[in-house]
């Protein structure tokens, strides 16, 4: 038997006719870097610096959700970097380069570990900050830096008979957005790519399949950092000069810009942006002191007719034209519906107390929930069912009492390290990773936290982590197509997967808040025979249900 299912492609993958469009965008910029004037060249440059920058944000703001007003501050400091070390010591330019996209990556990591413990617009003020910091600096460093003076005399390098000057810095510019482009599409398809989604899109949901929140956004600064940094330290030679007024705060507005009006989370979003926002200037030459009111009333238009960009509305425009054909979902055959049996660890509290201040949520709780069996932790409302859950998932550090699973004592660890410890959960209301296929949601909790290589894809997308990850969908009855967004599955099917996500962690012990919620009597039914086919396993099955038919 098959079901027929027309399934959506994730956002920003990449899909064979955006991959086209770059490339060939690319090749007509690297002719006409050979072809138009020089004042040309040194646009088109520009436009692939912004490019360069551009994908760097894209990782941060389209993969993770973190906003950065301060990237002018990575540029500046691989811009002075270059300029610096190339003046001043002598070494080559092509030593250089990577050197200073190096330390701006360093400088990302440094900043991001104390700024992505807040979010919001607490993050961008500390970005702001960051920005402001390192101009300012460059201004009171002026023995190593030349002060409001800045260096001059850089030198562009050569690229032999092929170009010279300002056409071999775009080509190189040109080459390097490339580069960037590619890295992007390999990062945002791997496992890293879907581990910063998940972060992204339920950040205590990834806590609890073992994924590291602050070590995945931290990386995710570090590159786009990166990317600032290589790029200024292409505009050095490129302007012949560097000055602190070149990396100002309105900069880093353009530098967003880029990326809101491209398409954040798109893989063409990024050189979409840099066109418009490179080249608008140009085109308005004569009204430059409006130029970033055009730009904000653009931003305005673009969030109001395409809120994912231009890109994202070409896709959109294209699947509406050319709608994509539906596919067949095969039903599994009975011999893939099985957990593996091994022996389990139980769950067990001694003395678990949780104060809010005055507010005594749970006093005293002792229990142990063997493995192989459905334990039900039952009670009226508000009487501290789910902050237990919370203690032992990790969430709430307890006030008093201990808890262990087998005999491991599990009190102090934080979420993560519960979970990679053997306990998985799910949540009252269902915490999916929407952005991520129902496939990918439950292969990247199989890694619990091991994410592989940083632009690596074996362990998303292996034959047998995908076959697992099918075996484990059906056995909790999930019937749709793997490849459908999560965050479009119905109410019933999102409980469904969820508990298999949990399920892929292989954990000892899983805890059930309040599963059958939203629920009707006969998907009850169902969920009572799987719950009970989990425990026949072997694994702790803890369940917090007001549904007392069910328990």
């Amino acid at each position: 038997m098959s079901t027929l299912h027309t399934s959506k492609p994730l956002l920003g993958l990449g899909s064979g006719w955006q991959i086209t469009a770059v490339a060939g965008v690319l090749a007509l910029g690297a002719v006409l870097a050979l072809t138009l004037n020089g004042y040309w060249v040194f646009v088109l440059a520009n436009v692939a610096l912004l490019a360069i920058v551009g994908v760097g944000l894209n990782v941060l703001v389209g993969l993770t959700g973190q906003v950065s007003f301060g990237h002018v501050g990575f540029y500046a400091i691989g811009a002075y970097t270059m300029a610096i070390l190339t003046t001043k010591t002598g070494l080559s330019f092509w030593l250089v380069w990577p050197i200073a996209a190096l330390i701006g990556g360093v400088f990302g990591a440094l900043v991001a570990l104390p700024a992505l413990r807040v979010k919001g617009p607490y993050l961008a003020m500390i970005t702001i900050a960051f920005g402001l910091i390192v101009e300012h600096s460059i201004v009171e460093a002026s023995g190593l830096t030349g002060g409001q003076n800045g260096i001059m005399g850089l030198t562009a390098p050569s690229l032999g008979s092929l170009a010279q000057g300002e056409r071999a810095m775009a080509l190189l510019a040109i080459g390097a957005a490339a580069l960037a482009l590619a890295g992007y599409a390999w990062l945002s398809r791997g496992t890293w790519g879907a581990a910063m989604r998940a972060v992204r899109d339920a950040e205590t949901a990834a806590e609890s399949v073992g994924l590291n929140p602050l070590a995945i956004k931290t990386v995710a600064f570090a590159v786009s950092a990166l990317c600032a940094a290589a790029a200024g330290a292409l505009f050095a030679p490129l302007s012949g000069f560097v000055t602190p007024h070149t990396f100002g705060f309105v900069q880093s507005i353009l530098f967003v810009l880029v990326v809101m009006i491209g398409g954040a989370g798109s893989v063409a979003g990024p050189l979409v942006g840099a066109i418009i926002v490179g080249l608008l200037p140009e085109l308005l030459s004569g009204l430059e002191e409006y130029r970033l009111l055009f730009f904000g009333a653009m931003l305005l238009l673009v969030l109001w007719v395409a809120p994912d960009g231009v890109a994202g509305l070409v896709r959109r425009l294209r699947e509406s034209l050319l709608p994509r054909s539906a596919v067949a979902v095969p039903t599994p055959t009975s011999a893939t519906l099985a957990l593996p049996t091994r022996a389990r660890q139980p769950i067990a509290a001694q003395g678990l107390t949780m104060l809010f201040g005055g507010v005594r949520a749970v006093s005293d709780l002792h229990f142990t929930a063997p493995a192989g069996q459905v334990t039900s932790l039952i009670g009226p409302n508000g009487a501290g069912k789910s902050t237990a859950l919370n203690m032992l998932g990790g969430f709430y550090l307890p006030t008093t009492g201990a808890f262990a699973l087998g005999g491991q004592a599990l009190q102090g660890q934080n979420a993560m390290q519960i979970s990679r410890q053997g306990v998985a959960r799910t949540y009252q209301t269902s915490q999916l990773f929407g952005s991520l296929s129902v496939q990918d949601n439950v292969v990247i909790a199989m890694q619990r936290g091991a994410l592989g290589p940083l632009l690596g894809s074996a362990r998303r997308s292996a034959p047998a982590l995908t076959e697992r990850a099918r075996q484990l969908l059906a056995f909790c009855g999930y019937t749709g197509h793997p490849d459908t967004l999560a965050g479009d599955l119905p109410h019933v099917d999102r409980r469904l997967v969820e508990i298999a996500r949990s399920l892929a962690t292989d954990p000892d012990a899983l805890l059930l808040d309040e599963p059958a919620a939203g629920l009707s009597r006969e998907d009850k039914l169902r969920l009572g025979t799987l719950l009970q086919r989990i425990a026949d396993a072997g694994l702790t099955v803890l369940l917090v249900e007001h549904d007392m038919t069910l328990v």
